[in-house]
């Protein structure tokens, strides 16, 4: 009985692992934003893996940037090249206005999408956490 369990854990395991996938295998979605966003970027690895809620896709660009994609090709976090910026279009319009009155100095380096709103991490290492609207989201 041991061994069965031993065997179906490590089958699953397998299973549920990143892999390695070519860039075609991305939905359409996906392709779509890296296209407009990333189009001058050479993408060097897609990775697929299995979360809670279904297939999750890594892609990691040559210029060190990285999108991370839910199943049907909606992003769920991107992190900007090294010495850059995340591209100014998926920046919702009111969290960009915030951060620009608030830290005019600052880049956005990093945007996740969270439950009732964004969180940012800008050029100085400031993380925030901010709605769809601008405005501070309190946890």
């Amino acid at each position: 009985m041991l061994m069965l369990v031993m065997i179906a854990a490590s089958v699953s395991a397998e299973m549920y692992a990143d892999r390695v996938i070519n860039q075609s295998e991305l939905p359409e979605a996906a392709q779509t934003f890296i296209g407009r966003y990333f189009a001058g970027d050479k993408v060097i690895k897609v990775e697929q893996d299995y979360g809670k809620r279904g297939p999750e896709y890594e892609v990691d660009f040559a210029s060190g940037a990285e999108v991370e994609f839910r199943g049907k090709g909606e992003w769920h976090q991107v992190k900007a090249a090294r010495g850059g910026e995340v591209p100014a279009g998926i920046v919702p319009e009111a969290v960009a206005k915030y951060v620009s009155a608030n830290f005019a100095t600052q880049r956005i380096v990093e945007i996740e999408r969270k439950r009732g709103g964004y969180e940012i991490e800008l050029s100085n290492g400031t993380e925030l956490r901010l709605t769809a609207e601008g405005q501070p989201l309190t946890r």
